[in-house]
């Protein structure tokens, strides 16, 4: 992808700020011609006076102070608009990011570290803003202000000193920016790769510090963090390379730009206020062509960060809505026909040829070893993924043909490792239905076991939970998720490993009362406690993603095969 297309794709979504922006350009291109004027009429003032004519000294004060007034209202301005449009348009970004990255997960988040997703979602639009403060304003007056200075001079002035002067200029702001444009842009983006890198992998060491400390694996860790910010740190010095090599150039050029017009301009008989004002022109057009040189330096790392933004904001979602929606029937069985699942790259299926029928408004439990396909059947139901081929129903309808809101608001998925965000318990419980009153939330905790818990809590459910629920432990975050998920009032319940960090008593009591709470609610259970299953429940046995039992779990245990294998290596 070139500047080009990600220019128009920021446009684009920013259209709506362009007549702002276009005060910032105008603003900066009078400001800039202001800043050469200033220059000009200080050097032809103090030229005429050096030649013996009468100078009004005060009047030449008021004219270079209303000038510079002027160059400073129209300075605020530039930056005034030019800020307001980019931090304007970065939160539009980012409302944008986030809104085009809900439907694509999980997919899209599937094997992608949180905190690289964090750092395309922050510091990366963050430095887009340099595409709207410091981008078009510098490359317009970069090029309207060199030639309107250049214009002026050959008509007012001297046309031969214009002449000599505009091929320096030119080469300048064009060549020394310019010339090395690809080679920073390359370079630009590697450094963008390897902050992604260093920020997906701090994200996972400061997420399972626990497990690399406990496997001793941290040597291991802090070797590949080294290894990233190796190449972090090669990218970056390309990139200095390439920078230091275009400032040098330009350098040579502004040089060449004063010592031309002396040398020339004395050769051809120009006067001494004529090449005295030339070389005020020159020195007051570094400013416009310093701009330019630095604009693009960031430039190309805010469309390196750009094109990381874009490949989240265009990706297209695996899960698509129905063209012809229909509604969920009351019947909650759930059925998987002939249903196969691989993920990209993966060897082999996660599910193969699976077919199996969960009850409605009954328990049914899946088990089997890690690996076996269980949280990927789970994420069919409610259509994280779609299936290769197959068909999911939920009481005889295609979860294909169901508007994603509905279907989700009908089946609500517990996984292991639930997900609290920053606010109130009662935030928190409120998730998936905001209208539930606090009697509903009371109940939902009584449900689940946590009553007792919730009445200790002096600010009860205005109690603070952490990030990532930190604050409390792994027994009762798991609780607090199923009781965010039976306040949605959904029909169907999928218990992913929910209840794994209790102990056996405690998810006898809790699978006890969630059985009392509603008799109409169809509960799929994910759990790897084959011992905990009673003998009337339905259960499914997965192996290596396929179907190798089913019935209850008393005939299965009878006949012992896959189940009962199962339960032998629990106990």
């Amino acid at each position: 992808m070139n500047r080009l297309d990600l220019t128009r794709w920021l446009v684009h979504h920013t259209r709506q700020f362009l007549p702002t922006l276009t005060l910032a350009v105008l603003a900066r291109l009078a400001g800039q011609l202001l800043g050469v004027a200033l220059l000009v009429v200080a050097v032809e003032r103090l030229g005429r006076a050096a030649a013996g004519e009468d100078i009004s000294v005060w009047g030449s004060v008021g004219v270079l102070a209303a000038i510079a007034i002027l160059k400073a209202a129209l300075r605020y301005a530039e930056h005034y608009a030019g800020h307001w449009v980019a931090f304007t348009a970065l939160q539009h970004l980012r409302n944008l990011f986030f809104h085009r990255l809900v439907p694509q997960a999980p997919a899209a988040t599937r094997g992608r570290a949180g905190a690289e997703l964090t750092e395309r979602a922050t510091r990366d639009i963050d430095r887009i803003e340099v595409f709207f403060a410091h981008t078009l304003p510098p490359a317009i007056s970069s090029v309207v202000v060199p030639a309107t200075a250049l214009s002026w001079l050959g008509v007012a002035v001297d046309s031969r000193l214009a002449l000599i002067v505009a091929p320096l200029v030119v080469l300048g702001v064009v060549v020394a920016p310019w010339l090395a444009g690809r080679s920073t842009w390359r370079a630009a983006g590697r450094v963008a790769k390897g902050r992604g890198d260093i920020a997906a992998h701090l994200g996972d060491d400061f997420q399972g510090l626990r497990e690399i400390l406990a496997f001793g694996q941290a040597e291991q860790r802090l070797a590949g963090l080294d290894a990233a910010d190796a190449e972090l740190t090669k990218a970056r010095s390309g990139s200095g390379r390439v920078q230091g090599a275009r400032a040098a150039v330009g350098t040579v050029l502004q040089l060449g730009a004063i010592i031309v017009p002396l040398i020339v301009g004395s050769s051809i008989g120009a006067t001494a206020i004529d090449i005295a004002v030339t070389l005020a022109v020159v020195v007051a057009l570094w400013k416009p062509a310093q701009g330019i040189d630095d604009f693009v330096t960031g430039l190309d790392a805010s469309f390196a960060a750009a094109e990381r933004v874009r490949s989240i904001v265009d990706g297209v979602p695996t899960v698509q809505e129905p063209t012809a929606p229909c509604a969920l029937p009351a019947d909650a069985t759930v059925t998987l026909d002939d249903v196969t699942m691989r993920y990209p790259g993966a060897e082999r299926p996660a599910l193969d040829a699976v077919s199996v029928s969960f009850p409605a408004r009954r328990w049914s439990r899946l088990v089997g070893i890690s690996g076996s396909g269980k949280s990927t059947l789970a994420s069919l139901i409610p259509r994280g993924f779609d299936p290769a081929s197959g068909t999911v129903r939920i009481g005889g309808v295609d979860v294909r043909e169901v508007p994603l809101d509905e279907l989700r608001r009908r089946v609500a998925l517990v996984s292991q490792r639930p997900t609290m965000l920053k606010g109130t318990l009662a935030d928190n419980l409120r998730l998936g239905r905001p209208d539930a009153t606090d009697l509903e939330l009371v109940e939902a905790m009584r449900t689940v076991a946590l009553d007792g818990w919730l009445a200790g809590l002096p600010q009860g459910l205005d109690t603070p939970i952490g990030e990532r629920g930190t604050t409390v432990s792994g027994g009762q975050l798991q609780r607090v998720a199923l009781a965010r998920a039976l306040v949605s009032r959904p029909d169907t319940l999928i218990l992913d490993e929910a209840l794994s960090q209790l102990d056996a008593d405690t998810a006898r009591d809790v699978c006890a009362r969630l059985a009392a709470f509603d008799d109409e609610l169809t509960v799929i259970e994910i759990t790897h406690r084959a011992d905990l299953v009673p003998d009337d429940a339905f259960v499914t046995v997965l192996d290596e993603g396929r179907v190798v039992e089913a019935g209850t779990a008393g005939e299965l245990r009878a006949g012992r095969g896959a189940f009962a294998r199962l339960e032998a290596r629990v106990a």
